[in-house]
């Protein structure tokens, strides 16, 4: 820390997964600053397209904490239920964290907020396969297969940021009748609501869910 708290914000960072050239050397310049427990769960991906892909995204979190909190990702560590977690040493502040990954990209999502703030992030290569109907809503009008593809982005990211992930059914999440670039999911006690929009990202759909307006 520089000793001064961060502004509020949202940090949205986006690009393709290296070779395996540049994961090596991602590894080399990235792996000193990462916690033990952070550590320990990017080597569970022993295939080198997740394991760079997830090196990636801690290079891509260091990005995002400059200047302000350049050593705040030595104190990334993961909730009960898996998620990142990035802990911040100040009580009228929060960080909020979120990856996500695709077989050709990686997005990573910093916010920095008052405390209570959730942040939700997912990302959806538009060649991927559609989820199955029984992933929506009876309420959703979905109009072919990129449709579909960008409501599951809200879904996932809005489960992200309420921290239950695909443990509670898509299904019970509603994106709308027609199916709108962003929006509001409705207070779920004792959770606030949670702003969502969507983002068109070089080939792909990108959602994020956030608890608090921030620039």
């Amino acid at each position: 820390m520089n000793g001064l708290l961060p502004s509020p914000a949202l940090r949205l960072l986006f690009c393709p997964v290296p070779t395996a050239r540049q994961a090596a050397q991602l590894h080399e310049r990235v792996a000193a600053r990462l916690s033990p427990a952070d550590k320990a769960h990017i080597l569970r991906f022993t295939a080198p397209g997740p394991a760079a892909a997830r090196m990636l995204a801690r290079a891509l979190l260091v990005l995002a904490c400059l200047p302000d909190c350049p050593n705040l990702p030595a104190t990334l560590s993961r909730t009960v239920s898996g998620a990142p977690r990035l802990l911040f040493p100040h009580a009228a502040m929060q960080a909020a964290l979120s990856f996500a990954y695709s077989p050709q990209a990686v997005v990573c999502a910093l916010a920095f907020g008052p405390p209570g703030l959730l942040l939700g992030v997912d990302l959806e290569s538009l060649a991927s396969p559609p989820p199955a109907p029984r992933a929506f809503h009876p309420c959703e009008q979905i109009s072919g297969p990129r449709d579909a593809l960008r409501r599951w982005t809200i879904k996932e990211a809005l489960l992200k940021a309420r921290g239950t992930g695909l443990a509670i059914d898509p299904a019970t999440i509603s994106t709308g009748r027609r199916g709108r670039r962003r929006g509001c999911l409705p207070a779920a006690q004792p959770l606030p609501p949670l702003l969502w929009r969507t983002l068109p990202l070089p080939g792909h759909w990108c959602s994020l869910a956030l608890s608090h307006p921030l620039p």
